[in-house]
């Protein structure tokens, strides 16, 4: 995980397997207050529990902001794991919102 910046501003860039220990990495070494609003998960590879749950973290700690986490260039064979974890509407597609990513599968429709 590095700290990186594109056109768009700052933002997470995640590569290999998020995993325990890549999550304890993580921890030592970014402060709370310097988590962008931004993941790009393009180079990653694998994501176990405890590297889902830093993306829930990440997603309330955003949400506490006023913001929203936005995760970029997810790898299609993540995206099932990222739903089940709830997190599918983080994703985004070029930065904006996917069309059916708002829909959390775990969460029945209002009516």
């Amino acid at each position: 995980m590095v700290h990186a910046e594109d056109e768009a501003g700052p933002l997470l860039r995640f590569t290999g397997r998020i995993d325990r220990e890549a999550v304890r990495r993580f921890r030592v070494l970014v402060t709370p207050a310097d988590w962008p609003d931004r993941a790009d998960l393009s180079g990653v590879t694998a994501v176990d529990a405890a590297g889902l749950q830093l993306l829930v973290h990440l997603s309330r700690k955003t949400q506490r902001r006023g913001a929203r986490l936005r995760l970029l260039a997810v790898p299609a064979e993540l995206e099932p794991a990222l739903a089940r974890a709830g997190l599918s509407r983080l994703l985004t597609q070029d930065g904006v919102p996917r069309s059916g990513a708002a829909a959390d599968p775990d969460r029945t429709a209002p009516g």
